[in-house]
């Protein structure tokens, strides 16, 4: 004879966070305008850095680095 199984339901929702814990405020995780500025500010700095290399590419991660940190300590 055959054993019969128990099914188990379960819950296929997950918890992002973002709603755990709620205490009425129902803001997401979203860049304000000032970030977009900075992020556009060191995208030029970046490019300009680039550029200043002598347009050499496989150095656009040192580039930006140094172009954030350059950004957010003239800020």
């Amino acid at each position: 004879m055959p054993k019969k199984t128990q099914s188990v339901s379960r819950s296929t929702r997950r918890d992002t966070g973002a709603e755990s814990g709620s205490n009425g405020n129902d803001v997401i995780n979203r860049p304000d305008q000032n970030s977009y500025g900075i992020h556009a500010r060191i995208s030029e700095r970046a490019y300009a850095l680039y550029e200043e290399h002598g347009r050499e590419d496989g150095h656009a991660l040192q580039h930006w680095l140094a172009a954030e940190q350059q950004v957010l300590n003239r800020t």
